[in-house]
């Protein structure tokens, strides 16, 4: 087995695993891979990969859950590409939003701004792409930006006054190596046009999946969607903008009919629907109520100038609506006056299925833990799969545990708050260094955040764009003595590499647990059937644990690296959970864990030692 690796040697445990990868996929057979962070899986991944791919005349796709994770893979390529002066043409694919220069229609966000490029192409409105269709092959100017990430190629693109998107796609024609993301195989909606845009075929290509814990849910939110009254008030206000003569009071009067039938009067709560508990003409009209939504969505969007539309949410919810498999399932909610329709996934077997036709597949991450889990929920009981040991000194990190708070949801509450707050601050002082502090969710981001007795330097919002991510962790990377609050399961906390030992701490504050409803519960029944009983391990336990060990990972990433990690929640004291992350990490209990950071801070190997034994 010859590999291209762009290092002189590689790291312990690097070797074989590329040595198995290229194994599996020679037999193509699909392999599971659980690494821990910091091994270098995606080394490992590419070279093997691309050494075979090269050698068969196959191509290869590196496809991850966030954009964000693109930059490791290109680097990568490029290292090879370098060392090796080997023939990969390789490009970095994003969606079509990240990639339009066109200044009237890449500020729309959504399912507008799809539309609104349709329109403006079909109209020849758009000189960039005009121009880009029409110039042939790219030069080299170009084909070296998209060889540089996709931010390269925007700025590249705009200079020549060129279709980002169509430059990309031109260039993925003639590229053996693609990085990607996972919508644009997962998404059933779009997979068949992307794969036909860039002349590509699953069939004659080996997936490389990053962070692969995250397919199922991943695939299940392309076909999932959901409609509230307030939504439908908003796209009512947007059509007497523009004096359309639609009503769209039926889908008013409908959800408010299902809140009342389905739900006591005046309670709170959730239900499940049946289709038949639809109107029957948002079925038998179906393409014909959406083509005139979406036209008067466009309408408004074009008269006002507005980023988005209601409308155009509606007429996608109202085709999510009418889906017809076993996994769909459809919820009435109320909350106070907040009244909601969800349209949601179960298990997306079709994307599932998909994945199947590719000669072969990498599934890889560092909490792909059990194994056997993710086997059989991505149906393939026959492939390999290899859990490899940490190759790091166990003296370089220390986990401990603060089981005096929790954030489970009834112990929520301003005082909880304020102590978790009270409680990083006073780990913040004893550290000199960047220190990263991991949240379940927003809401208890930002109310922890409320309490901080100064000033956060780096905080990830909701719904931040993929530039915005990347300036804040080369900025976060730059510090020296800076703090980060972030989510667990968001694109600060998985896939990013935190090199050059930049984070000297973390703290897991809670376990990113589901909370639990009619949804849950419908998931955790589904997969109990599908896989025999099941269920709440697959769709509960396992997954928030997981994002909790992700995070934690973000700090040692080579074998020189030291890092400790406080998981700030009782919980993870209790043997359900305490029995999934051992398989991870081993979290020492006890009092005083904030005079065990000072020691080890300052260097102790006695403690070290003594806390890892």
């Amino acid at each position: 087995m010859e590999v291209l690796f762009r290092f002189d040697k590689p790291r312990l445990h690097q070797d074989k695993m590329m040595e198995d990868i290229y194994n599996a996929i020679s037999q193509r057979k699909s392999i599971f891979i659980n690494a821990p962070t910091g091994i270098g899986k995606t080394d490992a991944s590419i070279s093997a990969c691309l050494s075979y791919a090269l050698k068969e005349e196959l191509d290869v796709f590196f496809l991850t859950p966030k954009t964000s994770q693109h930059k490791v893979a290109i680097e990568v390529l490029s290292g090879i590409r370098k060392k090796f002066n080997v023939n990969v043409n390789y490009i970095d694919v994003v969606g079509k939003r990240n990639l339009c220069v066109n200044p009237r229609v890449n500020m729309i966000e959504g399912e507008p701004f799809y539309k609104a490029c349709e329109d403006a192409v079909k109209g020849k409105r758009c000189s960039f792409y005009t121009k880009a269709k029409e110039s042939g092959e790219p030069g080299q100017s170009l084909a070296e930006a998209g060889m540089s990430g996709h931010n390269a190629l925007f700025a590249e693109s705009f200079d020549h006054g060129l279709c980002a998107y169509e430059i990309a796609a031109k260039l993925a024609k003639r590229s053996n190596f693609i990085v990607a993301d996972y919508a644009h195989i997962l998404n059933p909606y779009t997979r068949q046009t992307f794969m036909k845009k860039i002349a590509h075929s699953l069939e004659s290509s080996i997936i490389i999946w990053d962070e692969a814990h995250n397919i199922i849910e991943t695939a299940s939110s392309y076909l999932s969607s959901s409609l509230s009254l307030q939504a439908v008030e908003y796209a009512s206000r947007e059509l007497m903008s523009i004096g359309s003569s639609i009503d769209l009071g039926y889908m008013a009067f409908m959800l408010e009919e299902l809140a009342k039938g389905k739900i006591k009067d005046g309670h709170e709560g959730e239900a499940f629907v049946d289709k038949k508990d639809l109107p029957p003409a948002l079925s038998d009209n179906l393409e014909e109520i959406c083509d005139q939504i979406e036209k008067a969505g466009m309408e408004y969007i074009s008269r006002s100038g507005a980023k988005r539309s209601s409308l155009m949410h509606i007429a996608r919810f109202i085709r999510a609506l009418n889906a017809e498999n076993d996994s769909t399932i459809r919820i009435i909610s109320r909350r106070g006056k907040a009244v909601k329709l969800s349209v949601s996934c179960l298990y997306p077997s079709e994307s599932i299925d998909s994945i199947k036709s590719a000669y072969a597949n990498v599934f890889m991450s560092g909490t792909l833990l059990p194994l056997g889990m993710h086997k059989e929920l991505l149906g393939f009981p026959e492939a390999h799969a290899i859990n490899y040991k940490s190759p790091f000194p166990k003296e370089n990190r220390i986990c401990l545990l603060d089981s005096d708070v929790s954030t489970k949801y009834e112990n929520r509450s301003a005082e909880q708050y304020n102590s978790i707050a009270s409680k990083i601050s006073k780990i913040k002082e004893r550290v000199h260094g960047n220190l990263a502090v991991f949240f379940p969710s927003f809401d208890v981001l930002e109310s922890v955040y409320r309490y901080m007795p100064y000033e956060v330097g780096f905080i990830q919002r909701r719904e931040m764009r993929s530039f915005a991510v990347e300036k804040m962790i080369r900025d976060f990377k730059q510090g020296e003595d800076s703090m980060l609050f972030a989510v667990m399961g968001g694109s600060l906390s998985e896939g990013i590499d935190y090199a050059n030992n930049v984070i000297k701490g973390i703290i897991i504050v809670g376990i990113p647990l589901e909370k639990p409803n009619l949804e849950l519960n419908a998931k955790i029944e589904y997969l109990n059937k599908r896989f025999g009983m099941k269920g709440n391990e697959y769709a509960y336990t396992i997954p928030g644990i997981v994002k909790a060990v992700q995070a934690s990972g973000r700090a040692i990433r080579s074998e020189s690296d030291r890092a400790f990690i406080v998981f700030m929640d009782k919980r993870y004291s209790w043997s359900m959970y305490k029995s999934i992350i051992a398989n991870f990490m081993h979290i020492e209990e006890g009092p005083n864990y904030i005079s065990k950071i000072s020691l080890f801070m300052s260097g102790s190997e006695k403690m070290r030692s003594e806390v890892n034994k």
